[in-house]
């Protein structure tokens, strides 16, 4: 019993949370430095010849489970470990603070008011009762609850800033359950889309279905070349829910739509379209790593009396488009609607570039208590700010004095002001 109660002690204390918090963090950064959900090939191909931090080969990034980190058993194994530290926590602290504060405090002895933040004091003449009932209707005016006695009163404002801790508390737990739970649920699909393509989806669980369709897809530019913003105009239709509607699709601008998620994610120069000896062609591409990023080509013949192979690529959907002989790399380039060039006594012209968007649509069931998660931190941090005040006001019949003293867990200054505001009040009744 000794061993469990010490065992709770050590979970739910702030260092041992903290501790819990920078190993996810840390962890979390090696898993967007470590490429993830890749293939065992990928991980040995890569860090074998290279390991990472001189030591991490391929072999031990798959047995560390450092190639799908986020779904790895000691990864989620710190999430729930942090769950209970904010769990145990809460109860052991915050939820008895509350209930502490929840309590009226009397203050019968003018012996307990010197332990307080703020004591004043000041002589009576007149009947000490009386002096209760107009403290009692000041302060309530004020905005303070209070619980009145005889010869004294206790008063407090701002309780709700004690529920803050623990709504933030809650919102983690949410949060990291709403995480886990989306790491094992959660699906995506990467598409890419040509202008005039279409895409359909069908929510199983309601059986109706949505199509997809590109409208447009365009390529903001920085001065020097590099790509700014993707932006993909997309057509939402569905028979099924009675809609047609058209979105905008960006880079940091997601779509949603009837529980998905879409995000213009990549691009690519799908097609060109060349006019080789007056008949038009439209050719598909591949994406050329070894001859640079970003590069698409085509291997294609061209000779009106003998044929030879000719490397046709592209780096921007602007062109220019590159005509290489594969024997010695030599050649020309083509700009859209330029003049013909002649190629192995062929008359060549590009036509159209034609780039496709790639979209990735993915289903996360646990975005809802995400957001919920969100919302509890926020709310649950700002009503923390609010200080919680304590008043106590006793009436010695006595010695014919009136004392009063006053707590703040928060902004003490603004709350001394305040305090000494209301003494000058209540010595004018």
């Amino acid at each position: 019993m000794i061993i469990f109660k010490n065992l709770i002690l050590k979970i739910s204390s702030l260092r041992f949370a903290i501790s819990l918090i920078i190993f996810i963090a840390i962890t979390s950064g090696v898993g967007t430095f470590i490429p993830q959900g890749s293939s065992n090939k990928f991980y040995i191909d890569s860090f074998d010849s290279s390991p990472i931090f001189g030591f991490l080969d391929g072999e031990k990034v798959l047995k560390l489970q450092l190639d799908h980190i986020y779904t790895s058993f000691w990864f989620l194994f710190a999430l729930i470990l942090l769950c209970i530290s904010l769990a145990a926590c809460s109860f052991r602290r915050q939820i008895p603070s509350l209930q502490a504060s929840l309590k009226w405090i009397e203050y019968k002895s003018e012996k307990k008011f010197s332990k307080l933040q703020l004591t004043t004091s000041h002589p009576i003449i007149k009947d000490g009762e009386d002096h209760i009932s107009k403290i009692d209707f000041l302060l309530k005016k004020r905005g303070w609850k209070t619980y009145k006695f005889i010869s004294h009163i206790s008063a407090r404002r701002g309780l709700i800033g004690k529920i803050g801790p623990l709504v933030v508390h809650i919102g983690l737990i949410i949060l990291l359950i709403g995480s886990a739970y989306g790491s094992f649920t959660s699906q995506s699909k990467e598409q890419y889309l040509m202008p005039g393509e279409s895409l359909d989806l069908i929510n199983e669980s309601t059986n109706s279905k949505a199509n997809i369709k590109l409208v447009d897809f365009s390529i903001e530019r920085e001065s020097d070349g590099i790509p700014k913003q993707f932006i993909s105009k997309l057509n939402f239709s569905s028979e099924d829910l009675n809609l047609k509607e058209i979105k905008t699709a960006k880079v940091n601008h997601p779509i949603r739509f009837n529980g998905l998620t879409i995000y213009q994610a990549d691009w690519a120069i799908s097609n060109v379209v060349l006019e080789i000896d007056n008949i038009l062609y439209q050719l598909k591409l591949k994406e050329i790593p070894e001859i640079g990023n970003q590069v698409w080509g085509v291997l294609v013949e061209i000779g009106s009396e003998t044929k030879k192979n000719f490397l046709l690529t592209i780096d921007n959907e602007n062109g220019p488009l590159k005509i290489s002989d594969i024997e010695n790399f030599s050649g020309d380039s083509l700009y859209i609607n330029d003049n013909p060039l002649e190629v192995n006594s062929s008359k060549v012209s590009l036509k159209k570039v034609i780039p496709s968007s790639g979209l990735i649509i993915k289903n996360d069931p646990s975005i809802p208590f995400i957001y919920f998660s969100f919302i509890l931190i926020i709310f649950g941090t700002i009503i923390s700010l609010i200080p919680t005040n304590q008043l106590w006001i006793l009436v010695n019949q006595e010695s014919q004095r009136l004392s009063i003293g006053g707590l703040s867990n928060k902004n003490l200054v603004g709350f001394k002001k305040e305090f000494f505001k209301i003494s000058e009040e209540i010595k004018k009744f």
